[in-house]
């Protein structure tokens, strides 16, 4: 194949996925963490930049360098993944060393010993290496955040892999031909197809990209920002389907409200922040005494509540004691600062609503702030 129709083709279509990539960006459909994207791609259009001038450049530039910048493409769709999963890059050394290494080798297979065949296998292996690195962090802890995305980024990161040594194995059994304005048939199979490959890799991180900002969107509408519990929107959701759910299966579900005691004071008297941290700190005490299958959320200023799955109001009494021991405990506040918590319980009755469970687990509440605070109440149907 005409290597000039190859590299006009590349040319085409790089500027497309940089155009395609840069609306994404500005549209606010995607993420600033797609900028990594764009960087990869404008170095994979230097890089077929510099090749195509093979007749008038030294091969310093169009052999070494241009295979530089390719594999810095790989680099930068590698950094753009760690930012889009927020995950610690621990390769980006690794990945600096395959530049050195890929370097020297091109130096010395270019003017020492003059290698198509050393070129192309090195080249190759030090891309799949870094795709693998890709590959280890896409599957690396990968729970239910961006599940499918991750696991199609993987598995597109993983056929461009194949695809590597599949050429690796191809260029070792039949010596590469290589003319100026002609790839031989198989190295032009490769490299249509690599390419063709590349493409889908960028656009796989482009869905990731978007799934995630997509996830973060739908976070923010239904958690509240400064504990990272449910809002009081959501939870009111999820408590309906807990009743209906309690109603078919004709179990218990319990309801627990808890007030910070003398929120307000905590704020006048050691500000704002330390008043905030309360709060953070006992939504995670709160989380961690949460089950999978239960529900807690942020649902007045200082208010909590916690939806319990199957709990009869012996077992919610247990679970609420435990919880005003805990907050009672909590050490490595400021000062003298110490927190405690009312808790109300009520578990749900034959023909109670959202609004009526709530009302009456606010009334146990009350009456534990009514008898001295720092204590649990029950409300029975």
């Amino acid at each position: 194949m005409s290597l000039q129709i190859i590299i006009a083709a590349y040319v085409l279509c790089l500027l497309a996925a940089i155009a395609a990539t840069s609306a994404i960006i500005r549209g606010g459909h995607g993420t600033q963490k797609l900028k990594w994207v764009i960087a990869g791609l404008g170095c994979t259009f230097m890089g077929a930049t510099l090749f195509a001038c093979k007749p008038i450049l030294p091969p310093f530039f169009t052999i070494i360098l241009a295979n530089e910048f390719l594999l810095f493409t790989f680099i930068c769709l590698h950094q753009a993944i760690a930012a889009i999963l927020e995950s610690s890059d621990r390769y980006l050394k690794l990945s600096m060393f395959l530049v050195g290494v890929q370097f020297v080798a091109f130096l010395h297979y270019t003017y020492a010993v003059p290698s198509l065949r050393a070129r192309i296998i090195i080249r190759t292996a030090a891309i799949s290496i870094q795709c693998v690195l890709s590959v280890i962090v896409l599957f690396r802890d990968c729970g239910q955040r961006l599940r499918y995305s991750r696991l199609i980024a993987g598995w597109t990161f993983s056929t461009f892999i194949f695809l590597q040594i599949a050429r690796v194995i191809a260029t070792m059994i039949w010596q590469p031909r290589f003319q100026p304005t002609r790839l031989d048939p198989i190295q032009s199979f490769f490299a249509t197809f690599g390419f063709a490959l590349g493409l889908a890799v960028v656009a796989a991180i482009i869905w990731l990209g978007m799934s995630s900002r997509r996830e973060n969107l739908q976070l923010m509408a239904t958690t509240d920002g400064l504990s990272g519990l449910l809002n009081r929107r959501t939870f009111d959701q999820v408590l309906q389907r807990e009743l209906e759910y309690a109603k078919r299966r004709n179990e218990p579900v319990a309801l627990l409200m808890i007030d910070i005691d003398h929120f307000k004071q905590i704020n006048d008297c050691f500000g704002h922040l330390v008043g905030d941290e309360v709060i953070r700190r006992i939504s995670q005490l709160l989380c961690v005494n949460t089950r999978a299958m239960d529900a807690v959320a942020r649902y007045g200023g200082e208010e909590f509540v916690m939806v319990l799955r199957g709990m009869q109001m012996s077992q919610a009494e247990s679970i609420a004691e435990r919880l005003r021991t805990q907050i009672e405990a909590m050490a490595g506040l400021p000062g003298p600062l110490r927190v405690t918590a009312s808790i109300g319980i009520a578990v749900a009755a034959e023909g109670d609503t959202v609004s009526s469970l709530l009302k009456r687990s606010d009334t146990a509440l009350y009456l534990s702030k009514r008898t001295g605070r720092n204590r649990v109440s029950a409300q029975y149907a």
